[in-house]
């Protein structure tokens, strides 16, 4: 089956923000799975703050492909764990950075095939 069974506390991926202000922020995402958060830097709150439900729920998309890919194993079985991770619209400020909890929902297996390459939030 191809699943790491070493997997790292923590991945890091980038997303492009693309506003209907003509704005766009390439943004560095932390997904900690030990403490079950994600975090982004605090400057896109303001662009974001009025779509907050729309923006956790294409964010989550991507971290549950982004997770899957990373648990991919790189061998030829092309199958791989899923897991949701569904992005919680609360959040906290903390020095430069907003954060976000996560839930991880049940794991089954995937094809890679099937996930989508989306990094782009359009809000």
């Amino acid at each position: 089956m191809g699943v790491r069974n070493i997997f790292p506390g923590s991945i890091s991926f980038t997303v492009e923000l693309d506003l209907s202000t003509m704005k766009r922020y390439r943004v560095t995402v932390t997904l900690d799975l030990q403490e079950r958060l994600i975090f982004l830097s605090s400057g896109i709150l303001p662009d974001v703050s009025d779509s907050i439900e729309d923006f956790v729920s294409q964010l989550s998309a991507i971290a549950s492909n982004q997770l899957a890919s990373f648990k991919w194993d790189g061998t030829s079985d092309l199958t791989t764990e899923y897991q949701i991770a569904r992005v919680l619209p609360g959040y906290q400020v903390e020095r430069s950075l907003v954060k976000f909890n996560i839930v991880l929902g049940n794991s089954s297996l995937i094809y890679l095939e099937e996930l989508h390459n989306k990094v782009t939030i359009q809000l």
